[in-house]
């Protein structure tokens, strides 16, 4: 038997949610695979870590009490590159639909995908992160 090897390793995730039962999952299973997580519940404390440090992924919940994940996007992408402007972003969504879907990516979302994602959240940051996911 091999040992594991956390196929996230040396990859940072902003992790955005105002759930925190889904921010604690989520982040659970980014660590589990390696991600060095920083989870965030609000838009607010988003875009002071990004002052902090600019990760290599961004996911961000859509659907939030105050600002939610389309204020964020507009904002991270206003960001100069190398700052935050380019980093991929992911969003999630309970309230998934095709509209809502289009909108996300018409904002400057990278990629989108519909709650409950922790069986595909790894697979995803990895492919963000540009790294190979498994076949």
């Amino acid at each position: 038997m091999t040992p594991f090897t956390p196929r996230l390793r040396g990859t940072s995730v902003l992790l955005l949610d105002d759930d925190v039962d889904d921010l604690a999952m989520l982040g659970a299973l980014l660590r589990q695979a390696g991600a060095d997580v920083t989870p965030v519940t609000t838009v607010e404390d988003a875009l002071r870590a990004l002052q902090v440090r600019v990760p290599h992924v961004v996911v961000s919940d859509l659907v939030m009490r105050g600002h939610d994940g389309f204020t964020l996007v507009r904002r991270l992408r206003r960001m100069p590159p190398g700052e935050g402007g380019d980093v991929p972003a992911l969003a999630i969504s309970a309230f998934a639909d095709d509209e809502q879907r289009e909108q996300a990516l018409a904002e400057g979302f990278t990629d989108y995908m519909r709650k409950p994602v922790h069986g595909q959240i790894v697979e995803a940051v990895m492919r963000l992160a540009g790294q190979p996911t498994r076949a």
